[in-house]
């Protein structure tokens, strides 16, 4: 412990260490060890010596990122604080009976993980603010076309493994409106089953076997993945990145084992993750053609040959991100405002592409759709949330009044709930609904909107837990779930079987433990959770507000956007394609704050 020459300890000491000291109380509860266990000492010494360090590195900082460095920090370990609580708050109390103490622990932990968080983050953010990216002024010139060679390189064995890809009752589902076995639906994105539809024709030129046909389309997946990298390689290039930034990149693309099971997985959200990528980093693209200089922006203009593809991809993107996912839809709407506000230095440019983007979307999914009388996924589809808090407060027993029952019971059969609900996965609720009477639902909107917010204001606990349970997976890290493990093509009419090309127990082996090693790895486990992602992406935005890049902003919109609408009707917590667009476009959020855009 430090001294002052009057002999006196420094008052900040005992400061810091009663911060650590609640610190290791919010670890020891946390992670369910014993207030005996002897790390806990070694953590509360550590802690003091981190809390120490944090402050010193903040002192050091330029003073005209201060107040926004301590700004951000507050408000990002409150809310990190706040999930945590949310999500652990029966872990927290474990072992508890009396509600004070229940109530005493939960407090104590509540301060220790903020001076936890805060301090973290002080440290991180206080290093951060005031570094930039090194110019590269020798880049590795062929890492573009390297980068997409390498990837299909290293997705090769599971291609060949998983021959001629992996399907899903989803797939199988889409491959039949293709093959036109059932009629079309956009309960999954008709425009994707379209391509596949395509694609698949033109494998038919070739060969009459559906499963080979099939490979065509994994081909076509797998390629499009690939460019959408080598794209942003490309313009990391550009923005005179260091080769180093791009290779760690690359290699998160190339080596990270989900991304070779998702590049040969036949599903809508393994191309929507990659539209996603591509349309943020045309963006960004964009953003560098059009600065707020207007002599700039014409000089950058007219010596840069990739404007039209820049703006070609940048459409082409946006259809995608726009059609893929009806989520993505909704995404692509609540950023139009701001993306018309980013581009207003040239709003006479770039309104014509977003409003093209906007017109094809809405014809496609109108006129289009209805002309090809494609059916559109029913209303119980988009309520997934609320049904599950409903069926919360039924299954916990709460007291619902005769006009609520009866309510309920026009539309679904009560008996079947308590065995049927799952907290974390709507579609068993759904397809009770389905069962009894979704017409009457659909026909009756108003009334069980006053059902669902009478309940809410009663028990609002049960609604908050049910919505932690349903969208847990989304926002905190440790929730475990497997990530990739999914093989082969289920039986079905259309004739589409696994061939694997490769196989045997070492390869087999092999594969299970590459997708086992997140689950054995500390810090590495943390690429497979949504929730630390999502962390991960919410600092990115504050090492921009640090740094006042208020430019920026727009480039982590769409993503955020997606996540919000995660958040508001998600059918399942622990699905991790769902959110696969946030890891495909992470290392463009990551570099983000740090490259030059002068």
């Amino acid at each position: 412990m430090t001294k002052s020459f009057s002999g006196r300890a420094n008052p900040s000491i005992w400061f810091t260490c009663i911060q650590a000291f609640f610190a290791v109380w919010a670890i020891v509860r946390l992670c369910g060890m014993s207030a005996r266990n002897i790390v806990a000492p070694i953590l509360f010494a550590a802690l003091i010596y981190f809390f120490q360090c944090a402050s010193a590195q903040k002192a050091e900082t330029p003073a005209v990122y201060d107040f926004r460095i301590s700004i951000i920090t507050l408000l990002l370990s409150g809310f990190f604080t706040l999930l945590t609580l949310l999500a652990e708050h029966q872990n927290l109390t474990a072992g508890l009976q009396n509600r004070l103490f229940q109530a005493f622990a939960l407090l104590a932990c509540c301060f220790g993980l903020f001076f936890l968080f805060y301090h973290f983050l002080l440290l991180l953010f206080s290093v951060l603010a005031g570094y930039v990216l090194a110019r590269e002024y020798a880049p590795i010139g062929f890492l573009p076309l390297f980068g997409f060679f390498a990837c299909l390189l290293c997705w090769l064995p599971y291609f060949l493994y998983e021959y001629p890809g992996i399907m899903t009752p989803d797939s199988i589902n889409q491959l039949e409106q293709a093959l036109g076995m059932i009629p079309y639906s956009n309960h999954h994105p008709w425009m994707h089953t379209l391509l596949l539809q395509l694609i698949y024709s033109f494998g038919q030129l070739f060969t009459n076997d559906v499963t080979t046909v099939l490979a065509f389309f994994t081909v076509f997946q797998m390629c499009f993945l690939a460019f959408c990298i080598a794209w942003l390689l490309s313009t990391l290039q550009r923005l005179q990145v260091g080769n180093l930034p791009c290779l760690f990149a690359l290699a998160f693309y190339a080596l990270v084992p989900y991304h070779g099971v998702f590049a040969v997985t036949i599903w809508k959200d393994v191309l929507f993750s990659g539209s996603v990528l591509l349309f943020t980093t045309s963006l960004l693209r964009l953003l560098l053609i059009f600065p707020k200089n207007r002599h700039s922006m014409n000089r950058e203009r007219n010596r840069t040959a990739s404007f039209a593809l820049s703006v070609a991809l940048y459409i082409l993107s946006g259809l995608m991100f726009c059609l893929f996912r009806t989520n993505g839809w909704y995404a692509f709407l609540f950023s139009l405002p701001f993306l018309f506000y980013a581009f207003r230095h040239c709003f006479k440019a770039m309104l014509p592409v977003h409003l093209a983007i906007l017109a094809v979307a809405l014809l496609v999914r109108g006129p289009v759709m209805s002309a090809c009388q494609v059916t559109q996924p029913d209303f119980v589809e988009s309520v997934s949330i609320p049904l599950q808090q409903v069926a919360r407060v039924i299954c916990d027993d709460k007291g619902l009044t005769p006009d609520e029952w009866d309510s309920v019971h026009n539309v679904i059969d009560t008996s079947y709930i308590r065995s049927l609900y799952s907290p974390g996965f709507a579609d068993n609720m759904k397809e009770l609904v389905r069962a009894g009477h979704p017409e009457y639902l659909t026909a009756h909107k108003e009334e069980y909107f006053r059902l669902w917010l009478t309940l809410g204001l009663r028990y609002p606990a049960t609604y908050i837990q049910a919505y932690i349970d349903q969208t847990i997976g989304y926002w905190y890290p440790d929730v475990e779930y497997a990530v990739g493990n999914i093989d082969g093509i289920p039986a079905s009419q259309t004739g589409a079987v696994s061939r694997p090309v490769i196989g045997g127990p070492f390869i087999v082996k092999g594969k299970e433990i590459l997708l086992k090693l997140s689950d054995i790895l500390p810090l590495y486990g943390l690429l497979t959770s949504m929730g630390a992602m999502f962390w991960l992406f919410l600092c990115c935005i504050a090492v921009a507000f640090i740094k006042e890049q208020t430019e920026r902003y727009i480039l982590f919109l769409p993503g955020l956007a997606i996540l919000l609408t995660l958040l508001a009707a998600t059918p399942v917590s622990t699905e991790f394609r769902y959110a696969y667009s946030l890891a495909y476009t992470l290392p463009l959020y990551l570099l983000t704050p740090f490259f030059r855009l002068d």
